[in-house]
């Protein structure tokens, strides 16, 4: 990491030139060939990661999941995080029976995928049948697509009209035409279904403004304009997304000019970098939760008076001074400010209170208790987890806190017997609360059922009752009510996590870029079709 010592703007010759001496390989080159930098047509990104599998129903990793497949798909409706109402995208339009349960959308006519065929209700039927059939043998494995759409409230799929697809539900939910616009909701060519069956590889055909013309793992992947993208041919002709995980090798890329647009850089590093000649730091609504996940399975948090003192005892200033270096905002418990759903006067139910955390330790009889919390040994966990373990040890918690890496987190965090409490990280793929209560806090959604295990507690039915009721109101007024209602309810009777700050990924970008999709770049999602490259 680079320290800076002195605030007075630098410009970004001297920038590059000191960190290639303090740093040494930390140089990025141009991407190679035809794509260098052809500066009036050409955007490079930073990727985090890059596998080079484009599967969408399945998660890969940031890289190839969310970032290379939101340049080069598009589902039913599309939310580009400046406005809550789902936008249409494959679908022109949709239509809502009286009775809440079937949803009809009407396709775009004239459409085609990347590879040539025709993008009709058939093809977006063979997409979603591959969620729901199990034995479709172009399912991939450890797909959690279905899940994420509606699990169990999904009843079937159909196209009714030939230009009509059809969902059909057991339940009324208004936030479905939002979650068909998740990244794991595109539609993918019927041909590659066909060709690739369940091994799409680098080989995703699909409907979005991008499409792909050479990747190399664990190095870039090449995009170019899609003259046929619904919304019309993207301004930037070519995209080169460039993996670049080194944060020293960010600054000095962008230091450089190589590279125009990341949302990886370290916190420390932004107000510096925002200040510098040639680049731009705009800073995101906080659409990212983090929080402790506590197993209330587990008889040490069994009773809620200890989960109340845990969440009280985290100081969560210091979290936002220490790991996000100014760059978080304080929770309202789940909702976060950026959402429907959101009321100030929650603000309370996350706060700092030592003394009060310790009475109610306690009135518990766990004063002096032992906790192990599990986190991830990347990113800002490490930073974040030093507070929590200190904080919980102000008020009468032994707390450790086990740095892990990611599959070693994943096993023992999705098991019962496999951990105390665990930080948890959400980030909205679709700006709406039920994007954080149903796959979350719902019975039979894996996090509640294995991760907080809350599903045993005495009020739980009452919580899905009031998940089912907020799904089932359309009225955007009375929705955000119950959403409001059910934040508190579940804060006062329940608690089975500890929210911690709400937060963002840090955007910056080269000044002379226009239609930068922050809010949306600010949780991973990477819309850049209409980013213009200023001459």
């Amino acid at each position: 990491m680079v320290c800076f010592r002195h605030a007075a703007p630098l410009s970004r010759r001297a920038l590059a030139k000191f960190l290639a001496i303090a740093g040494g390989t930390a140089m990025v080159g141009p991407p190679r060939g035809s794509a260098a930098r052809d500066r009036d047509k050409t955007i490079v990104f930073a990727l985090p990661d890059l596998v080079g599998n484009f599967e969408p129903q399945t998660w890969i990793g940031f890289g190839d999941s969310v970032h290379v497949v939101d340049m080069v798909a598009r589902g039913l409706t599309h939310m580009d995080f400046s406005d809550p109402v789902p936008q249409p995208a494959v679908a022109e339009s949709w239509s809502l029976s009286p009775d809440g349960l079937t949803y009809d959308f009407s396709i775009r006519r004239g459409l085609t995928f990347h590879d040539g065929t025709p993008v009709d209700a058939q093809a977006v039927l063979r997409t979603f049948n591959r969620m729901i059939d199990s034995t479709d043998p172009t399912r991939p494995d450890m797909s959690f697509a279905l899940e994420n759409l509606g699990g169990a409230n999904i009843a079937g799929f159909s196209v009714p009209w030939p230009n009509t697809f059809r969902i059909i539900l057991k339940k009324p939910d208004a936030a479905l035409p939002g979650r068909l616009s998740r990244p794991d909701m595109v539609i993918i060519s019927p041909r590659t279904l066909s060709e690739k069956g369940r091994h799409i590889g680098p080989d995703l055909s699909a409907c979005g403004p991008y499409r792909i013309t050479s990747v190399t793992s664990n190095e870039r992947v090449v995009l170019e304009a899609f003259d046929g993208f619904y919304a019309g041919r993207p301004a930037t002709r070519r995209v080169v997304m460039e993996v670049i995980p080194d944060p020293l090798a960010q600054i000095s890329a962008l230091a450089s000019d190589q590279l125009n647009i990341t949302n990886s850089v370290p916190y420390s590093n932004i107000d510096r970098l925002g200040r510098m000649e040639g680049l731009r730091f705009t800073r995101p609504a906080a659409f990212i939760t983090t929080a402790l996940a506590m197993n209330c399975s587990a008889r040490k948090l069994a009773d809620l008076r200890v989960r109340q003192a845990i969440n009280h005892g985290i100081d969560r200033e210091a979290i936002i001074a220490d790991a996000f270096f100014g760059k978080a905002e304080l929770p309202g418990y789940i909702t976060p400010k950026s959402e429907p759903g959101y009321d100030p006067s929650h603000m309370d139910l996350s706060a700092f209170d030592p003394e009060k955390a310790s009475a109610l330790l306690r009135d518990a009889g766990m004063m002096g208790m032992e906790l192990t919390i599990l986190s991830e040994n990347n990113g800002f966990w490490m930073r974040l987890g030093q507070v929590v373990e200190r904080s919980l040890r102000t008020i009468g918690i032994r707390a450790t806190v086990d740095y892990l890496d990611t599959g070693t987190f994943n096993a023992r965090a999705f098991s019962r017997t496999g951990h105390d409490a665990c930080f948890l990280q959400r980030s909205a793929f679709f700006p709406d609360p039920d994007g954080r209560f149903s796959p979350l806090f719902a019975t039979g959604c894996t996090v509640a059922e294995h991760m907080t295990a809350q599903t045993g507690l005495p009020d739980q039915p009452a919580l899905d009752q009031a998940i089912a009721a907020a799904n089932a109101e359309h009225d955007p007024t009375r929705r955000a009510a119950r959403y409001v209602a059910m934040n508190r309810f579940m804060a006062e009777r329940m608690l089975p996590v500890a929210a911690m700050v709400n937060t963002f990924m840090p955007v910056v970008a080269s000044a002379g870029l226009r239609g930068i999709p922050v809010n949306a770049l600010g949780t991973f999602r990477t819309f850049l079709e209409d980013v213009v490259v200023d001459a």
